[in-house]
């Protein structure tokens, strides 16, 4: 499947993860009861997709395949769920995803909280209506 392809490539690229939690993703478990929305490229072959536990507003994964990467799919993405998901939204990001945390202050999220969990320090952002 496209979207574990891009999933565990993402996550196998993340040498900012911990070797364990790297060699223990695993996306149908990672995303069960989520909602995925998807962006495809010119080929029809998915390029990233965003996965939503919507009962909380809650982003819980973000990817976009290597070579397509700097190119707004991640803000096409987000952009896709203004229509299906009502706002705040909420998200955690560890601490040494250094890129990621760039993105979301790039695109208006603010860290409402912080904490340490078994991969490292996070940071929980919120994005509300701009």
């Amino acid at each position: 499947m496209a979207l574990e392809a891009i999933y565990r490539d993402s996550r196998t690229e993340a040498t900012w993860l911990p070797s364990e939690a790297r060699d223990e993703s695993d996306f149908a478990r990672d995303t069960k009861g989520e909602v995925l929305h998807v962006a495809v490229g010119k080929d029809d072959e998915p390029v990233g997709f965003v996965s939503v536990w919507e009962p909380d507003a809650f982003i819980h994964h973000l990817y976009v395949r290597s070579g397509s990467r700097q190119r707004g799919i991640g803000k096409v993405l987000l952009n896709t769920l203004r229509a299906r998901l009502p706002m705040p939204w909420r998200l955690k990001c560890l601490r040494a995803n250094d890129g990621a945390l760039a993105f979301y202050f790039s695109q208006g999220w603010r860290e409402v909280s912080s904490g340490v969990g078994e991969d490292g320090p996070f940071a929980v952002l919120e994005k509300h209506e701009a």
